[in-house]
């Protein structure tokens, strides 16, 4: 049940980022994010969304720091991006990339699937055993990605070695 727990706390993470943003610090609102991840864990396990032996989501400081890290360094861009698209100030020419992977990764592909789709204006949109097709609104976006550092990252994120 290890895996259910880390989808309450990470859920309950998102919720308390949440409030701290929108500066309604309460036990009621904490009381609700409490009950309201909760109430997902448990529908997400009785789904089978979340297996017992899944890779995906697990407690390590090196992962939640790893994509924390993502979502701080893409926060404003991703707004920009928004406000490009809405107001149209920029051309953008959406471009599709085959990036192929090696066979011997020290860690779970999907963890650099989901370190694209944090990212602005990038999309996975297909993984196959060895390569990912990834979709860039604009190319430069895919070469603001730095690919090797991220790959570098994820190969020290697992620091109790749970996978």
């Amino acid at each position: 049940m290890l895996n259910i727990f880390n989808l309450f706390l990470f859920l309950l993470l998102l919720w308390a980022m949440f409030m701290l943003a929108a500066g309604h610090l309460s036990l009621l609102y904490l009381a609700l994010g409490v009950i309201a991840s909760g109430i997902v864990s448990l529908v997400s396990a009785r789904l089978k969304l979340v297996e017992k032996n899944s890779e995906l989501l697990y407690l390590s400081l090196g992962f939640y720091q790893h994509f924390s890290t993502i979502f701080v360094k893409n926060f404003l861009s991703s707004l920009l991006l928004i406000i490009n698209l809405a107001f149209r100030k920029k051309d953008l020419r959406p471009t599709l990339h085959r990036i192929k992977l090696r066979a011997n990764l020290r860690f779970n592909p999907a963890l650099l699937m989901a370190s694209f789709n944090m990212s602005a204006g990038l999309f996975c949109v297909d993984v196959k055993k060895n390569e990912m097709l990834i979709h860039a609104i604009d190319s430069s976006y895919f070469k603001k990605f730095d690919l090797q550092k991220i790959c570098l990252n994820l190969r020290d994120i697992n620091d109790d070695n749970l996978i």
